[in-house]
């Protein structure tokens, strides 16, 4: 007789499916996470995005409980910054606040969260495709590793709260459980609360799972045409929206405001198919893909393993078949890509550098998207899938092989992206450089610490103050600032948090940026204060505290020549003091300003009392702007600023025993526009100092 052939019993296949996937993910996890960094252990150093969600953990577990929940109180200018704001993982920080007692040597749970997201992503691809129906060893498998290696996720290393993509393949699992024919509710409302809670992790992935789950309801009543069959998911998905609203209510989520880019940080239409960052193709260029100068937020390469799939189920006229019943069998998920993918491409749509269609339309509310390129990530995991399911129906005989060649290619093919995780996250262990330890040194003997300006202000040197913020993590200590992925209307810049003020002897001011020299001058001269020089910065200390040793006195500001014009162009720009606060980067022509009040500081000769200055410039096309000029808070000048070039002058004197002026130009309505993301008053592009006396 024959042999019989021995066929795996359901439970025993389903066991070795999630085990083999949990092993395979912790693998993953412990070959790309250092242990000590899993267990809470701070960095000696680091940088990107990872160290304001770092940042905002570390001050979080510090403090005591308090009401609003989520805020920082020591953390940006008062009343403090909420974590959700930062990306740190709010979900997970209360988490941790809650065992902290237990656990006092765990500061941060970043890695550990990250390690988590690579455990548990391998677990819940298998999770959604055996939701689809297809049960078997080998197809787990391929979806374990193709959703472990998915370059879209292990790109998203630097965003630690984005890499929580499980959450998306979760909710594509539980999406096929709440639509299979006489499925109870139990699986839509799991997704409910699993969007809900998901706002508490990242609201752009909260977007994606709720697209998901609004499709429920739409596919359960375009397929059976009864209200009846969709009542519980419809009660589901509202009562997830108004929990949204409530919690985000309740937790300070709302009212903030995006820094805008839709349009912008987008993704390309040929992304999801080019080999960008690719191992088995490493001579690729990604610039093909990058049309706008920020689509690299829409960086969706499939992967090699993924793109054969699919390719071999196109292929089969019984794998095209299979997608064509796509429309009747989840036409509302169909309607849920579709929408996601049009958010993603947004208004200014590319195939590599070619044009599609260009329009000033724009989605409502996606404004709040401005990474829109990121919401392509639950279409792409359904193609994983999809591709898998379908490959294995399409080719009764071939599916083994050509799964087992997927595998193998997705593997290589994203070599180098998870050798950069590996190099990356390791190198967080690395020791501190001699000038980490020289800031730490400095910074040691402050309780507080300030930086003028603001990163609400001016955050052109964000990666240096961000280092500056870290230490005052370390030690605890406040902080006037921090680089928030929204604006409150209680952080945004403004002047008051600018003005100078007397110091105690145990703050720290830290100046940063083109114009550090001039704020120098003024804490020294205003408030008496102490002024060094280390590398490209400025400390300043109160006159009565102990200014840090290895600090060099502050070179002299250059004194501006009188009767001679100065361009503000950046090739000719010499005297960069002038732009003191509120001006955008100098450009070819001149320069902007980028804030409703913007300062010029003028150093003038000795023999200078009183002098008569004269601004060359224009405002944005048809929005002329009312301008106020003040001196030490006196009105001296008030200009309607048309979008002609033209001169704007005034007279103005010094103020006693003092060779320079501080000029303020208050600005009534700075606008947009087009994909700028900046707001612009007034161009500056030249001006002319003469003496009167």
């Amino acid at each position: 007789m024959p042999e019989k052939r021995r066929i795996l019993k359901p439970s025993t296949n389903r066991f070795a499916a999630y085990t083999l996937s949990l092993a395979f993910g912790l693998f993953q996890a412990l070959q790309c996470f250092p242990l000590a960094l899993i267990r809470g252990k701070l960095p000696r150093s680091a940088s990107g995005d990872f160290v304001q969600h770092i940042i905002g953990q570390i001050y979080f577990l510090q403090q005591g409980w308090h009401w609003p929940l989520l805020l920082d109180e020591r953390l940006g200018a008062s009343p403090g910054t909420n974590i959700g704001l930062t990306d740190s993982i709010p979900l997970e920080a209360l988490l941790l606040k809650v065992v902290h007692p237990f656990f006092p040597g765990m500061l941060q749970g970043i890695v550990l969260y990250l390690a988590l997201c690579w455990t548990l992503q391998p677990v819940c691809a298998v999770f959604a495709l055996r939701s689809m129906g297809e049960k078997r060893l080998l197809p787990a498998f391929a979806a374990a590793v193709f959703a472990s290696c998915f370059p879209a996720f292990i790109f998203r290393i630097g965003h630690a709260a984005l890499c929580g993509q499980w959450i998306l393949l979760l909710a594509i699992g539980l999406y096929f459980r709440a639509t299979r024919t006489g499925a109870g509710s139990g699986p839509v409302w799991l997704l409910a609360l699993l969007t809900g809670l998901t706002l508490l992790i990242h609201p752009y992935l909260m977007v994606m799972a709720g697209a998901i789950l609004g499709a429920v309801p739409l596919t359960l009543l375009l397929r059976e045409r009864n209200w009846k069959a969709c009542a519980p998911a419809v009660m589901a998905t509202t009562a997830s929206g108004l929990g949204i609203i409530v919690v985000g209510s309740v937790l300070g989520y709302w009212g903030s405001a995006s820094g805008g880019g839709y349009g912008l940080y987008s993704m390309n239409l040929a992304s999801p198919f080019w080999p960008a960052h690719s191992s088995l193709f490493p001579f690729v260029s990604s610039s093909l893909v990058e049309a706008t100068g920020g689509q690299y937020e829409g960086y969706q390469y499939l992967g090699a393993g993924v793109l054969l799939t699919l390719g071999m189920t196109l292929l089969n006229q019984r794998g095209r078949k299979l997608f064509t019943q796509l429309p009747k069998q989840h036409a509302g998920l169909l309607l849920a890509c579709l929408a996601l993918t049009l958010i993603a491409i947004s208004n200014r749509i590319y195939f590599l550098h070619v044009p599609v269609l260009l329009t000033h339309f724009r989605v409502p509310g996606a404004e709040q998207m401005r990474s829109s390129g990121r919401m392509f990530w639950p279409v792409g995991y359904l193609m994983m899938l999809g591709g898998i399911y379908g490959l294995c129906r399409a080719w009764p005989r071939m599916w083994p092989l050509v799964l087992l060649a997927g595998i193998a290619l997705q593997w290589q093919d994203t070599c180098d992206l998870r050798s950069g995780v590996h190099q990356t996250e390791f190198a967080l262990l690395d020791a501190p450089s001699a000038e980490s330890r020289q800031l730490f040194s400095l910074m040691q003997p402050f309780d507080r610490i300030e930086v003028h300006p603001r990163l609400e202000c001016d955050s052109v040197d964000s990666p240096s103050v961000m280092q500056f913020l870290y230490v005052a993590a370390l030690k605890n200590a406040p902080v006037n600032t921090m680089y928030a992925a929204r604006t409150t209307p209680e952080s945004a810049c403004q002047s008051s948090a600018e003005r100078l003020h007397p110091l105690d002897p145990r703050t720290l001011v830290i100046l940063t940026g083109p114009s550090q020299r001039t704020h120098a001058f003024r804490w020294s001269s205003l408030q008496h204060a102490q002024c060094g020089v280390s590398g490209k910065v400025i400390f300043c200390v109160a006159a009565n505290a102990r200014l840090p040793a290895g600090l060099s006195p502050v070179p002299p500001a250059p004194v501006l020549p009188i009767n001679q014009e100065i361009v503000t162009a950046s090739q000719q720009l010499k005297y960069e003091e002038i732009l003191e606060s509120g001006w955008s980067h100098p450009e070819d022509w001149g320069v902007w300003s980028e804030a409703s009040e913007a300062s010029l500081y003028l150093n003038l000769p000795a023999d200078v009392h009183t002098a008569n200055l004269v601004l060359r410039m224009h405002s944005t096309a048809g929005t002329p702007q009312h301008v106020r000029v003040l001196l030490n808070g006196t009105q001296i000048a008030e200009w309607n600023v048309k979008p002609d070039d033209a001169d704007y002058k005034t007279d103005f004197a010094l103020p006693p025993e003092s060779q320079s002026a501080s000029l303020q130009l208050q600005i009534s309505n700075p606008v947009r526009i087009g994909q700028d993301l900046r707001h612009l008053g007034i161009a500056l592009l030249r001006l002319k100092v003469t003496k009167i006396d």
